[in-house]
């Protein structure tokens, strides 16, 4: 008798996650569940930042001399990014304790997957069967079942 193991897969970049799910072992086709939309990670940097652009801070006191820092701007745009990695390693430890699935597959973008990563819990890493640094997001249902065959997890 084949099992009937839920598995999630998390597709993410640093603006947009979707989320799928299949039975495994029943050779059945994805399933959207969740489509995850972050806008600010795409905005510019001075868009998330009060500061003026061209605005810098000194990082040696009030003498001239020693370097400026321009990093308010990247930082607020790292932020965003961080914060919706938190948002998706929330979802899924939610949908986890809740019994939705019981493993999963994670293919992120470089460098949001290592931001992921930052913010999955024990069980949520542990669920974890397989993980991709790639971005998927904007491919279509049949591309992603394609891909996942060819890299047999979807079975």
């Amino acid at each position: 008798m084949a099992s009937t193991e839920m598995i999630w897969l998390l597709i993410a970049n640093a603006s947009r996650a979707r989320i799928f799910e299949w039975v495994k072992g029943q050779g059945g086709h994805l399933r959207e569940v969740a489509d995850f939309v972050h806008p600010q990670s795409r905005m510019k940097g001075s868009e998330l930042s009060s500061d003026r652009a061209g605005h810098t801070q000194r990082t040696q006191g009030d003498s001239d001399v020693g370097g400026a820092s321009l990093d308010h701007r990247s930082e607020a745009r790292r932020k965003e990014h961080v914060l919706f990695a938190r948002e998706l390693g929330d979802h899924i430890d939610k949908a986890l304790q809740a019994h939705r699935f019981s493993a999963w597959v994670l293919v992120a973008s470089n460098p949001f997957l290592g931001e992921l990563n930052t913010q999955l819990s024990p069980a949520c890493s542990k669920a974890l069967t397989a993980k991709l640094a790639s971005d998927w997001t904007d491919l279509d249902l049949p591309q992603i079942e394609q891909r996942l065959t060819a890299m047999e997890l979807l079975r």
